[in-house]
């Protein structure tokens, strides 16, 4: 009797263990997936910013050329008004005039041929000049959104770290149970429910980093540094260093230092700047804020970390030195979804 009341109470005891550390694992899945689901909308919102920005700086680009061809036009018809004798030419053809009807046709002639050149082409030119200054407010506007979304890696970092550590806590809860209280049915529960918000967390994330990523307008420098880096190592593409360069700063337009402490085009700490900065543009200096010395740095530090390792296949390559970049999964997915962008981009 006394040993089945024994038994009894150890059973009693462990359920007990076992339905504490359900609802501990209850409230970390909810923290955990509170912290999964701020990073999938941000990863949204950036590539949303992305295309804002994108879109906006194409408009800018073809106001400026509209308003660069009718200044170019006007100044090519004043010039051959004036190659032409200018006003005292166009006096000419008046006293050249052989009859009254005549004079009055050359004299509307001219008027017509004066408003036509320096009149509607002054306002085609004053037209084209407003919407250039419009559209590059536009611009820049987009661009300081895609700025301010850059600026939430930060906090997109953060918040993949707390869902990490919620993560890693609800194992070490369950981990910490007896071998008889991880086999009673709230420890079981609480393991499927845990399975079951890394499901849903994982397809939130995926679902928001599959989303085509726009390419933002790279720098000719930028690009001719990312194209010149890239040969460094036989597994590095050029357009995944672009890549890593628009996630990490929007190809320099925001620089840092990041709220982690981060700097630079390639967003590098300070340590591992000392351990694989390079002089890139060989002017003696190595400079984490110069984007040639930035953009080679990312270069071996990616081919350090495993784009050189001809044995691997080239996607688990690609992968893994993206994750040794930054350590988080939905980063490595947001620089692939944007490789995938500038390589359409570039047809």
């Amino acid at each position: 009797m006394f040993l089945w009341a024994a038994l009894s109470a150890a059973g009693t005891t462990e359920e007990a263990a076992a339905e504490r550390a359900r609802d501990r694992v209850k409230q970390l899945a909810a923290d955990y997936t509170e912290a999964e689901n701020a990073v999938a909308q941000g990863i949204s919102r950036l590539a949303e910013a992305y295309e804002l920005a994108d879109a906006a700086s194409l408009t800018a680009d073809d106001m400026a050329a509209q308003r660069d061809a009718a200044a170019a036009k006007r100044s090519r018809d004043v010039r051959a008004v004036y190659a032409s004798g200018g006003p005292a030419g166009l006096t000419a053809t008046l006293l050249a005039a052989q009859t009254p009807i005549d004079l009055l046709w050359r004299k509307s002639t001219n008027t017509q041929l004066m408003k036509g050149i320096l009149g509607v082409d002054h306002l085609a030119l004053r037209s084209a000049q407003a919407e250039s200054r419009l559209a590059a407010r536009n611009a820049a506007d987009a661009e300081r959104a895609a700025d301010q979304q850059a600026e939430t890696m930060s906090e997109l970092q953060a918040q993949a770290g707390k869902a990490e550590t919620a993560l890693e806590e609800a194992r070490r809860t369950l981990r910490r149970l007896d071998r008889k209280a991880q086999q009673a049915k709230a420890a079981d529960e609480a393991r499927r429910e845990l399975a079951r918000v890394q499901r849903v967390a994982d397809a939130k994330r995926r679902n928001a980093t599959s989303k085509v990523v726009t390419a933002l307008g790279i720098p000719a420098d930028f690009e001719k540094a990312y194209r010149a880096a890239g040969s460094r190592c036989v597994g590095l593409r050029w357009t995944l260093l672009a890549a890593v360069g628009q996630v990490e700063s929007g190809h320099g337009r925001n620089v840092g230092p990041s709220s982690a402490g981060a700097k630079g085009p390639m967003q590098f700490m300070a340590p591992t700047f000392a351990a694989y900065g390079v002089d890139g543009d060989g002017d003696g200096v190595i400079d984490v804020w110069d984007p040639e010395d930035a953009i080679f740095s990312a270069a071996r530090y990616l081919c350090a970390s495993g784009l050189d390792d001809a044995k691997q296949d080239s996607a688990a390559r690609d992968r893994d030195a993206l994750f040794a970049y930054n350590r988080a999964d939905w980063y490595v997915d947001l620089v692939l979804s944007a490789e995938q962008a500038i390589l359409s981009k570039m047809g």
